[in-house]
């Protein structure tokens, strides 16, 4: 019989519920039925809400796949100006608000419009229809044209990451793999009021282990990683978790523990979609993860050069799949020209490289 590890009652088919061990929304495809029941599940519905807004920023410019959903958009602002615009997946800006330039030239209105989407310029054309009833509406979206553009200052966010609820949530996480890994329920109850109420303080900490280096800059491999060990000589039940390869922390689970030797692992690697083996040899004292616990020293020098690599990392994954993208809409708009078998001859491939080489260096001078 399986038992909601929040509630302790069985777990039926009509209260069953999918309980992404790692978050959707970062991700995440680990998940069990086997964990909470349906009737308890909303109640955490406001720690992963909280962990999942502050790391949303990485999913976006990672464009991550999730099962269901994406991503949202978020705000930023133009350091320069400090017009506010979203960033859409994989980084893309998007104005926030359209552009509308009306000019009366030879007794006849000219509309320049400029929008996010075709949605946003409908509702604009609509708008202005009320006021020029002789708008033709379907002909001006006929000829409006989708414009490539790269902007040309910096754009600013700022987020943080931690916090009670988020805290909880990492918690939780910890729990629901400990669960998972066949972990006993007793060394955990105590952390289930504080999963879900709050009720309990300094289970969860920022870690920065020498073992696991931060992401290299030279490549962007992004991890999550989850560790339970349980320490019998020790009497020590812990976790060690790892988000996008750059988030990183310690949860006590259990100082009172007096079960067997435990260690369970797991790796998910965000980009490629799939779970890997990943060694992680995190082996810590009882007092060292006391100490660590309830002094709560930030290790600001760590996460100050993880967050730098984090950058570097996305903006070289960012690169990558922007310079595909670019070449794989280069071919098609050259070949949708081309009359159905012909032959690709030098003067086509000599046509078809210019296009590259502008479009490349246009790019690479915007962004170097």
């Amino acid at each position: 019989m399986v038992k909601c590890y929040v509630c302790q009652a069985e777990i039926k088919s009509e209260v069953i519920y999918t309980e992404h061990i790692l978050l959707n929304s970062l991700g995440g495809k680990l998940k069990s039925e086997s964990l909470i029941c349906q009737i308890c599940s909303p109640s955490f519905d406001k720690i992963d809400a909280a962990l999942s807004k502050q790391l949303n920023f990485v999913g976006l410019l990672l464009n991550i796949r999730r099962d269901r959903g994406k991503n949202p958009d978020i705000r930023a602002a133009i350091n320069e100006t400090g017009e506010e615009i979203f960033i859409s997946a994989g980084g893309k800006p998007v104005p926030i608000k359209p552009t509308i330039n009306i000019s009366n030239l030879d007794e006849k209105l000219h509309f320049s419009l400029q929008a996010r989407d075709e949605k946003q310029m409908k509702e604009v054309l609509h708008g202005l229809k009320r006021k020029y009833p002789d708008l033709d509406v379907q002909q001006l979206l006929q000829t409006a044209v989708v414009r490539r553009e790269y902007l040309s200052n910096p754009v600013h966010y700022s987020g943080t990451v931690g916090g009670d609820e988020a805290f909880r949530a990492i918690c939780k996480m910890a729990i629901n793999f400990y669960m998972y890994k066949g972990g006993i329920r007793d060394y955990i109850s105590h952390l289930i009021s504080y999963i879900k109420d709050g009720q309990l303080k300094n289970c969860v900490w920022h870690y920065y282990p020498d073992e696991l280096t931060a992401l290299n800059g030279e490549n962007f491999n992004f991890f999550h990683t989850l560790l339970v060990k349980g320490d019998p000589l020790e009497h020590i039940l812990y976790a060690y978790i790892e988000l996008f390869s750059s988030f990183k922390f310690l949860i006590l689970l259990s100082d009172r523990y007096f079960g067997g030797s435990f260690e369970a692992t797991y790796s998910f690697d965000v980009i490629n979609n799939n779970s890997l083996d990943r060694k992680i040899d995190i082996t810590l004292f009882r007092n060292e993860i006391l100490e660590i616990i309830r002094k709560q020293p930030l290790p600001v020098q760590r996460i100050n050069k993880t967050m730098l690599d984090l950058k570097e990392a996305i903006i070289l994954k960012q690169t990558d799949d922007y310079l595909g993208q670019l070449t794989r809409e280069l071919v098609e708009d050259y070949f949708k020209d081309i009359p159905e078998g012909s032959i690709f001859d030098e003067k086509m491939m000599a046509e078809l490289s210019s296009r590259f080489a502008e479009a490349f260096v246009t790019f690479m001078y915007r962004v170097g």
